[in-house]
């Protein structure tokens, strides 16, 4: 069961998923890449918001503010993230309340790009129980797409 909510903004209601502990660690991931796949839309970078609302709190201290978060997937690393064509969340590795997975993404030029990305499950505070990303390695060029 995904959990809607809304976030305010000026211009109007943005509806995002916020983390619920019904969610599996590959629906987060999923969320969090449909989010960048269509960045602007509703509105401007609410992909980026989504994946924020994902971010797990210790990685928040890390990348965050908002506003860094937003500069940080700006930037030349993770850029190829958004408006990307298409990706694959493929499951490599677990441990107790941790999972480590292969995303592929394919950019909007036709590039393949890999990424390791790693959830964890929230153990205290308001996100007791849900999965939430720890960590996204930069990315690797795997190939070319279709």
């Amino acid at each position: 069961m995904i959990t809607s909510l809304f976030f305010s903004t000026t211009a109007s209601t943005v509806e995002l998923v916020y983390p619920n502990p019904d969610i599996a660690p590959d629906e987060v991931i999923a969320i969090q890449l449909n989010g960048l796949q269509h960045n602007d839309s509703p509105e401007s970078d609410t992909g980026i918001l989504q994946t924020w609302a994902f971010a797990h709190p210790r990685n928040r201290i890390m990348t965050g503010p908002l506003k860094r978060f937003t500069t940080m997937l700006k930037g030349p690393d993770y850029v190829v993230m958004l408006d990307h064509t298409s990706h694959e969340i493929v499951p490599v590795n677990s441990g107790d309340g941790w999972r480590q997975f292969n995303v592929f993404m394919e950019t909007e030029n036709g590039k393949v790009m890999q990424f390791a990305w790693i959830v964890e499950k929230v153990t205290e505070g308001r996100y007791k129980n849900c999965w939430m990303t720890v960590a996204v390695s930069a990315p690797r060029l795997t190939g070319r797409g279709s």
